[in-house]
């Protein structure tokens, strides 16, 4: 792995993805992850009002849309940082393979972007396609905090393709509550959804978890 990467995991964690940039967040709600609470991987600060406008605003104002297949060239070198970064947060085995395409029905009366909420155990080869797919047709993701840091990988190597058509905050379960309503939601993970987020629009349960 990138040894300035990891030294710089820290610093880079603060800040989101919106509007094709990375951006420093206008919140102050922090948030320690990683799975040793005496070595963190660090701190991400949870996504407020402001930055998820920010964030919407950046995908109304996005360009056409990229190609699938030139993102998902992007990460054929990554697989083994994708690995060890797992591995880190706890996921051991983790590390993107054989991708699937994922539609995401633009049939469907939807109403603005798409939100994508995932879990932590999410594996790779079930993320990547729904990222693929929503970076097509707009989307704003906010990953587990168990998953900050591979979330922050996939973005820098993703968001700067995707036209602004993709974009990353991170947060807590009160920043995903108040990001569910900001367009159709995508539920990705083998939990139901709690019982305070909207209905979502497509849910995607992992065939098979990734191993902690």
């Amino acid at each position: 792995m990138d040894a300035y990467f990891m030294a710089e995991l820290n610093e880079r964690l603060f800040t989101h993805f919106s509007g094709g940039a990375w951006r420093a967040p206008y919140a102050q709600r922090l948030l320690v992850v990683g799975r040793d609470p005496d070595r963190p991987l660090g701190q991400i600060v949870c996504a407020g009002p402001r930055d998820l406008a920010r964030a919407l605003t950046g995908l109304e104002r996005a360009a056409a849309a990229p190609a699938p297949e030139v993102l998902q060239a992007a990460l054929e070198g990554a697989a083994p940082v994708l690995a060890r970064l797992r591995d880190a947060e706890g996921f051991s085995g983790d590390a993107p393979g054989p991708l699937r395409p994922v539609a995401l029905p633009a049939t469907l009366p939807v109403h603005g972007p798409f939100v994508l909420l995932s879990s932590a155990s999410l594996p790779l080869t079930q993320l990547i396609p729904l990222l693929v797919a929503g970076a097509v047709q707009g989307m704003i993701w906010k990953p587990a905090p168990a998953a900050a840091a591979s979330g922050h990988l996939l973005m820098r190597i993703l968001g700067p393709l995707a036209r602004g058509r993709l974009a990353m905050v991170q947060g807590d379960h009160t920043t995903g509550a108040a990001l569910a309503g900001m367009g159709s939601l995508v539920w990705a993970s083998e939990a139901p959804p709690p019982a305070d987020l909207p209905a979502p629009a497509f849910s995607f349960a992992p065939e098979d978890r990734a191993r902690p």
